[in-house]
């Protein structure tokens, strides 16, 4: 009669698989999942083979992808919050830092290297080079922020006290990259903006033709 397999070695046969199966994952969560239950595994194996080393490093393993895991499952939930309704600059504010700046205070120069994403959340700020102000609720340095050379286009200041929320590349582009719904949000204000500013051109172009013509 064949012996039956030990269970103890089939669970080790399968934690390996699942370790093999995490480095086929394409997203985080996923990835944080299989390595969770391979952790569970591998620590039933280390206890029934006396395996004392497998069961040292998968009980200290365990507690992190668990933590790592709850923190990408709190990041999506944001995430689709944030992209739920219309594009507006107020999604952004669960992943911002909030900064209070002095009348008059200069925000970047034009020149600067462009690392930082702003939305104004009370008061207004002038871009000095084109005498224009933004009011609560609108962002800017978005177009910096992903330009190749990365520096800042104008000079912004503020106009009155201002409240301002900040966001830094680095955040933007990892939360872009792990979620394509945050990417899709953050392309359609870029686009809008982009949209906004080539209408006020135009406008501008028409008033400014419009004078020529009365002179």
């Amino acid at each position: 009669m064949d012996m039956l397999p030990d269970p103890i070695e089939l669970v080790g046969y399968l934690a390996s698989v699942l370790v093999f199966i995490t480095f086929c994952m394409k997203t985080l969560v996923w990835l944080r999942v299989a390595a969770v239950v391979s952790n569970i595994a591998f620590i039933v194996y280390g206890v029934g083979g006396q395996l004392f080393p497998i069961l040292l490093l998968h009980s200290a393993l365990l507690p992190m992808n668990l933590f790592r895991l709850g923190e990408q499952v709190a990041l999506i939930r944001r995430v689709r919050k944030a992209t739920q309704g219309p594009s507006s600059a107020e999604v952004l504010l669960p992943f911002m830092t909030e900064m209070h700046v002095a009348d008059g205070a200069v925000v970047f120069r034009r020149g600067d290297e462009a690392d930082t994403l702003y939305y104004v959340q009370e008061g207004r700020v002038e871009i000095v080079e084109f005498g224009k102000f933004l009011d609560a609720g609108e962002i800017f340095g978005e177009i910096g922020l992903f330009s190749d050379g990365k520096l800042r286009t104008a000079t912004v200041r503020a106009a009155g006290r201002a409240t301002l929320c900040a966001i830094d590349r680095p955040t933007v582009l990892r939360i872009y990259q792990e979620h394509p719904e945050f990417g899709l949000m953050l392309t359609r204000l870029i686009t809008d903006r982009m949209v906004e500013n080539q209408a006020q051109l135009y406008e501008q172009l028409a008033s400014s033709e419009a004078r020529k013509t009365r002179a």
